[in-house]
């Protein structure tokens, strides 16, 4: 059976794909890890059994054809949390190594500066990202705006979310693992370990740096709120649908 999971940025995606790619070959496994599968034909695309990457549903509607579809979820405000001290955790080194945009802007940035001064270029990651992604093609409107009208996004994400096999949770990532392999007719892990925690930063963490975890002050919670504005809608209906 093909596979592919739709990893939306820290909500669980990197344990699920190191779960799954166990059983798949290497030379059966796409390379891509982000989103440019428009550089692959389809016959290329027609070699691979097991298809993971951040990518947005124009991408998986292009690998998918036909895999059972996978996505994970986590509630939005503690998804731009793991983000931001992801980024911040790791070192200047491999920041500069790889050119980590995103990194180099939450490095020496308080969380209250990452959020309010978020340039344009990176605000999918945070503006509602989960809608964005859920659209179609990442929807980059510009700061804040979507190319359409708010409901009618949320319209758009939901019925499209609906049309992944499995939509797992991060609150819940035992039942969503035990559905996935379930689904593959495969044994489902004894223990499902845990990738890039905060925890981990500057312990065990390869790159990483630790970092402190700031208090959230009712600046910082406006900013999060209107942040996942469109998210938690999302992310609500998602649990009485699928939870």
């Amino acid at each position: 059976m093909r596979v592919a999971l739709m990893h939306l940025p820290k909500t669980g995606g990197t344990t699920l794909h190191r779960l799954l790619a166990e059983h798949f070959e290497p030379e059966k496994t796409c390379p891509e890890r982000f989103n440019a599968f428009d550089r692959f034909t389809r016959e290329d695309l027609q070699k691979y059994d097991f298809f993971s990457a951040h990518m947005d549903f124009h991408g998986l509607s292009r690998v998918s054809q036909p895999a059972y579809t996978i996505t994970l979820l986590r509630e939005p405000k503690a998804r731009i949390l793991s983000l931001y001290y992801f980024w911040k955790s790791q070192t200047r080194d491999q920041i500069e190594k790889l050119n980590l945009v995103g990194p180099r802007f939450a490095k020496d940035r308080t969380l209250l500066e990452f959020l309010r001064d978020m340039p344009d270029n990176m605000i999918q990651n945070i503006d509602n990202s989960y809608v964005r992604n859920l659209m179609g093609r990442v929807a980059l409107g510009g700061r804040n705006r979507l190319p359409i009208a708010e409901d009618e996004a949320i319209r758009l994400s939901m019925r499209n979310l609906m049309r992944i096999d499995t939509v797992g949770f991060l609150e819940d990532l035992p039942k969503a693992v035990d559905e996935v392999f379930a689904r593959l007719s495969k044994p489902a892990p004894k223990s499902i370990p845990k990738t890039r925690a905060r925890e981990t930063f500057g312990v065990s963490e390869p790159n990483s740096d630790k970092v402190e975890i700031e208090d959230v002050t009712p600046e910082i919670d406006a900013l999060l709120s209107y942040y996942t504005r469109l998210d938690s809608r999302v992310y609500d209906a998602a649990r009485r649908l699928f939870a």
